[in-house]
This record gives structure tokens, C-alpha cells and sequence, in this order.
């Protein structure tokens, strides 16, 4: 019998998500010059928040891809010595819009959140 997730476990998940899509372009907006492939977002993710924000590639292809679809990401191959070619995922105008967007709007939210503790 599958257990069915509490609403604490629920709320966690949805948190997680938005803010995994938030840190996605913030991660991406810092290599505007040369772009960033997946690997690279994982690994800084999970270096620059301290393993919080550690991703799994089965979670952080699926929101690349969204954001593609979502055209706020563009993606260009790039040869690798290592293998085959890799994608490279840059912002897109409109990706770099929203971010800053978004990064208002999370700033004055925890900005409020803060007067509620």
C-alpha cells in the first residue's frame, strides 16, 4: 500500500520545486559569457548552498528541458575531450528578464517573511 505523502512532505515538494527553478536561472545567469552545461549547474547547486539545493539529473533535466519550452533558456552543443558533445544552456532575453523578476519578488518576500518570524 502506497503511503500517502503528508502535507508537510507536500508543501516541501512544491517549495522545492519553485525555488529549484529559480536557482536553475540564477546558476545560469552567472556564466552569461560562455554558457553552462548540466553538469556544471548540479555541481554549483549543490557547492554553492551547501548540498541544500543537490540535484539528481533525473530532477534537473526536466526543469531544463521546461525552461527551454519555456524559452527563457537557449541550448548550443559544445565539443568535449571527454566524449560526446555536450549542451551548453544560456539564458535568453526573456530568461534574464524573468530572473531579475523573480529575484525582486523573492527579495521582498523574505523580506516579509521575516517581520512574520
Amino acid at each position: 500500500m502506497k503511503k500517502t505523502p503528508s502535507f508537510e512532505d507536500g508543501w516541501k515538494v512544491e517549495i522545492r520545486r519553485g525555488i529549484l527553478q529559480y536557482a536553475v536561472l540564477a546558476v545560469v545567469s552567472r556564466h552569461k559569457e560562455d554558457g553552462i552545461h548540466g553538469y556544471g549547474i548540479a555541481r554549483e547547486l549543490k557547492e554553492r548552498t551547501d548540498g541544500l539545493l543537490e540535484v539528481k539529473e533525473g530532477t534537473l533535466y526536466p526543469i531544463l528541458h521546461r525552461l527551454r519550452k519555456e524559452r527563457l533558456l537557449n541550448v548550443r552543443t559544445e565539443k568535449s575531450d571527454a566524449g560526446p558533445v555536450r549542451k551548453v544552456y544560456v539564458l535568453t532575453g526573456d530568461g534574464d528578464r524573468v530572473y531579475r523578476e523573480l529575484t525582486v519578488i523573492l527579495d521582498s518576500i523574505h523580506e516579509k517573511l521575516e517581520v512574520l518570524r
